[in-house]
């Protein structure tokens, strides 16, 4: 019995010290009494602006109401819930806080990744943010959290930092980048560009392709995307993609193939718009490059993915 209770307590430690290592909640976590803990760790009044008494919680299903038009963002990134608060003032002025629980660091990146233009150190030296306008937006952990001060003012944006900052230092977990991202060759590449998703919409929104999923992107497809500064007007683009198994990135290799490059034969061939263009496979793995200056560059750039 006693070797029976010393293997289960070896189980229990090693899913808790599974889900630090990779951000995805061990069983029995409970989302919105963790997002309540955080709410409720911010203190009741920071100078003149005092926190709101009560917050409100959303999940999948109720999302649409607060986010009109930009739920669908949060919700194939696979969200989980979301707590929203605010501060007010004498004015009546407001400062909103909303805390998504994302379900693993991977997926928190991946919202981060998706609207930011810039990359800063506002919330500390090891935490990605962006801070612009008022608008303070960062990730760490399994979260990805928003804090909106407008108009902005010298006052407010202290304000705001000062949030982050006592909100990040409640969350304890490691942030974990997917492993896809440690795969971008790092020469000329513009780090505020990367962008993670698992949808094919998104595709799109970074570099139009079509209106159809012609790679083949699903639930299990992995992609990270980047631009690459390569001594020309326009960036070059690296879009590299895991596949759940290697029949699927065949499939849209060869589609890729015969709808955008002009010789399907050859990994390599350059566009209607004189810029290269190349697409090659390692397994279950595909690496494509657009709008490359020259086929030097481009096999360059793919051949950087390790």
């Amino acid at each position: 019995m006693t070797n029976l209770k010393g293997f289960l307590r070896f189980i229990l430690l090693f899913i808790v010290l599974l889900s630090c290592l990779t951000g995805i909640p061990a069983m029995g976590y409970d989302s919105t009494s963790t997002l309540k803990v955080l709410a409720q760790g911010l203190p009741a009044a920071i100078d003149n602006w005092n926190k709101s008494s009560d917050f409100a919680v959303y999940d999948s299903d109720n999302l649409y109401t607060y986010i009109n038009g930009g739920a669908e963002l949060f919700i194939s990134f696979k969200f989980i819930n979301l707590v929203s608060l605010s501060y007010g003032n004498e004015e009546d002025e407001e400062i909103m806080i909303d805390i998504f629980d994302m379900g693993s660091s991977q997926n928190a990146y991946g919202i981060f990744s998706h609207g930011r233009e810039t990359i800063d150190d506002f919330v500390g030296a090891d935490i990605e943010s962006e801070y612009a306008g008022g608008l303070l937006t960062f990730w760490k952990e399994q979260y990805y959290v928003s804090i909106l001060a407008y108009p902005e003012t010298e006052s407010k944006k202290l304000l705001v930092q000062t949030l982050g900052k006592k909100i990040a230092e409640q969350i304890r977990g490691a942030s974990v980048k997917p492993q896809l991202v440690d795969l971008l060759p790092e020469d000329s590449l513009q780090l505020h560009s990367i962008k993670y998703f698992t949808h094919y919409a998104w595709l799109n929104t970074y570099h139009f392709f079509s209106n159809e999923n012609l790679l083949n992107i699903d639930n299990k497809t992995e992609v990270v995307m980047a631009k690459y500064q390569v001594n020309a007007a326009k960036p070059a683009v690296l879009i590299v993609l895991q596949y759940h198994d290697q029949a699927a990135a065949v499939t849209a290799q060869n589609t890729f193939k015969q709808k955008f490059m002009t010789d399907d034969k050859n990994d390599y061939t350059i566009g209607v718009d004189q810029l290269w263009i190349g697409c090659v496979r390692d397994k279950d793995l595909l690496v494509i490059v657009v709008d490359a200056p020259d086929m030097e560059t481009a096999k360059r750039i793919v051949k950087g993915v390790e």
